[in-house]
């Protein structure tokens, strides 16, 4: 988003730039992104969801919880 603002704000000397303006246009482009940033909330939630039955369905999270609790053990064997 900073990328996008940086011909706007870059158009004159440093000394010469309207801060408020600067400030109004980093205000406004953050305002029209944020609703294309909350449509797509709802696609990572979906996307999570799959993930997460297929990590259980497969067996992944067995294969998780002995990997911790082996892992745990030789830990405590060779401290």
């Amino acid at each position: 988003m900073i990328v996008n603002l940086m011909p706007e704000i870059t158009a004159g000397s440093i000394n010469s730039i309207n801060w408020n303006d600067a400030a109004h246009v980093l205000v406004l482009k953050s305002h029209l992104s944020s609703t294309v940033v909350l449509g797509q909330s709802y696609d990572i939630f979906t996307n999570f969801q799959k993930a997460w039955k297929n990590f259980v369905s497969t067996g992944q999270i067995g294969a998780f919880f002995i990997g911790i609790f082996v892992g745990w053990f030789f830990k405590g064997i060779f401290r």
